[in-house]
């Protein structure tokens, strides 16, 4: 009963994991699409100004708001990246344990 209980308590700690994972790499996602956008708008802001399209987009990839968001979305894309590693890590050391139970139950039939 115990390793069954064990079992249920990796796969739910995995399930946490992957889900942590999931929302990482949401908000990762949309800062990632977000991108375009922002630079779009902050483009048109200085094109209000007169500048040309190729001027204005100079600025806007200067912008404090521009390298803020550029700085959040690799930020973002790193805590994805170091949950998802946290659930493959869970993952290995579940496949482990299994692998190891498989051989004790093996190595107990050929003792009888």
């Amino acid at each position: 009963m115990a390793a069954h209980e064990g079992y249920l308590a990796g796969v739910e700690q995995w399930r946490v994991l992957q889900v942590a994972w999931a929302e990482a790499d949401g908000e990762a996602s949309r800062l990632e699409e977000m991108q375009k956008t922002v630079l779009a708008e902050l483009t048109n802001q200085f094109r209000d100004g007169g500048e040309s399209v190729a001027g204005a987009e100079s600025k806007a990839r200067a912008s404090k708001h521009y390298i803020d968001h550029i700085r959040r979305m690799v930020e973002a894309r790193t805590k994805a990246n170091i949950a998802r590693a946290a659930a493959d890590a869970k993952k290995m050391a579940y496949e482990a344990w299994r692998t190891d139970s498989a051989t004790k139950r093996a190595e107990a039939q050929l003792v009888r």
